[in-house]
């Protein structure tokens, strides 16, 4: 569908610390540019005809202890926990991440394969999964109005497979280093992938391990860059490649700080690459876009997707915290991130279950005894994004003012989408200006039309603008 060719009206949702939420405000009207004159450095310049990466979603993890949170409310509760993560009232979570075995936000340590030397997985079970897990992946597919691409990731092998005996924390490497072990750790994964299939949950992609680099207190397998390209070459690639050629293997899954040696060590092999997808990273060492840039540069025919954050501990209504969010979101975003996925969608007002009674906050906040549902500011951030951003959107090139951090999308139905975010303490004013292309003289010749409007943002605001291509 083309462009109207006719500016338009531009609609206004901003949430903020004083007070608003997903809150409509007064619409504005594009005008000629040069009817609006405004400094450089207080200019949000749009420009739809130049394009970057396609978007492929937003989401958050089906932790178990995220789901076991979501069964100890009462069904009210439960349809809107769904409906404001998957409903189209909601967030619209297109993404959802599940652990393969234990993680530390789980009841207990706990694997599918129990069964010591059981080098065909011949005991394999997901029965744990059923318990929490499975029922809510399912409520969430249920609501949806489109597929989710579900991932799973593992914190760690079955103790059994691992240098040190147990699946919390990790030697260097953490898988036993034989034959025998690389091959029973690939068909796990395998297993897993058709044991969901089975209860009608396909799998959309995998991460070969959660965080190689960290021997945690929790689950945890220690990798370094070659070890891992050498599982996946020899290994894990080969078996998924055999029997679930559709899912895509992303590697990492750590911080962006070393995210360029992990992407050449692993790209540069002529035998790992092909089994390569994507690139999966986390946000703890910092935001460091810099070095997505970098990674993206070494390889541009894969994609790159956030796949974990959260603050800790949990910290109820600090709005920060959700500035956080949307300042990693948008340099991400403006960075080749494909998505954003979320940690913990729910947990109880202690941030947990956790089985090292660790405390982490989450979007939302749900209490089984009072029933309350507390929607704290990471929520609201998240739905800047996922709200606003479909599917299939297209990063279109934006020049932020330099007050305020910015983002700019067109949507499959040729919508424009300019995400604006403001941590300062004051309102800011700006330019919102856009240029597209228009038909000349010539077809072939294409001219700029700019047009622009006077915008404002709150302090500690983010605002989604959206208007049709023109």
């Amino acid at each position: 569908m083309p462009p109207t060719r006719t500016p338009t009206t531009i609609s206004v949702v901003q949430s903020s610390e004083g007070g608003d939420r997903f809150a409509l405000k007064p619409s504005l009207q594009f005008i000629l540019d040069s009817d609006l004159p405004f400094p450089a450095n207080q200019t949000l310049a749009v420009n739809s005809s130049n394009t970057f990466q396609a978007i492929l979603g937003f989401g958050g993890a089906f932790t178990e202890a995220a789901s076991y949170t979501y069964h100890t409310m009462g069904q009210a509760a439960q349809e809107e926990l769904i409906e404001a993560y998957f409903g189209q009232n909601g967030l619209g979570y297109s993404l959802g991440r599940v652990h393969m075995g234990s993680c530390d936000f789980c009841l207990e340590t706990y694997s599918e394969a129990n069964s010591k030397d059981d080098w065909n997985l011949v005991n394999f079970t997901i029965a744990r999964d059923k318990l929490y897990i499975i029922p809510m992946v399912r409520a969430a597919m249920a609501k949806s109005s489109i597929p989710l691409n579900l991932y799973l990731t593992p914190w760690s092998p079955p103790g059994w497979m691992k240098s040190n005996g147990q699946m919390n924390t990790s030697l260097k490497p953490g898988l036993i280093q034989s034959t025998q072990v690389f091959q029973a750790w690939a068909l796990h994964f395998s297993k897993f992938i058709s044991a969901y299939k089975n209860e009608g949950i396909s799998f959309w992609g995998l991460t070969v391990q959660n965080e190689p680099e960290a021997a945690q207190q929790f689950e945890s397998c220690v990798y370094n860059p070659e070890q891992e390209r050498d599982f996946l070459k020899n290994y894990l690639g080969p078996r998924i490649k055999q029997d679930h050629p559709d899912v895509k293997i992303m590697i990492y899954d750590h911080n962006k700080d070393h995210i360029v040696t992990w992407v050449s060590t692993i790209l540069s092999d002529p035998v790992a690459a092909p089994f390569v997808s994507g690139v999966a990273f986390h946000w703890y060492s910092g935001f460091q876009f810099e070095n997505l840039a970098a990674a993206h540069a070494l390889a541009p025919d894969r994609f790159f997707l956030a796949t974990e954050a959260c603050n800790c501990p949990v910290s109820l209504g600090t709005w920060t915290n959700g500035e956080r969010y949307g300042t990693d979101i948008m340099g991400d975003l403006n960075n080749w991130a494909v998505g954003w996925v979320d940690w913990n969608m729910i947990l109880n007002p202690l941030g947990q279950p956790n089985h090292l009674n660790q405390s982490c906050d989450a979007p939302i906040l749900a209490d089984a005894k009072t029933q309350k549902i507390t929607y704290n500011p990471a929520y609201y951030y998240m739905g800047h994004f996922s709200k606003f951003l479909p599917r299939g959107s297209v990063r279109i090139n934006s020049l932020c003012p330099t007050q305020l951090t910015c983002t700019a999308f067109r949507t499959p139905k040729d919508q424009i989408i300019v995400i604006v975010q403001n941590i300062n303490d004051v309102a800011v004013t700006f330019k919102l200006q856009h240029a597209s292309t228009t038909s000349s003289s010539s077809p072939s010749s294409p001219s700029p039309s700019i047009y622009a409007a006077k915008a404002i943002v709150d302090p500690h605001a983010i605002i989604s603008f959206a208007y049709q291509d023109f």
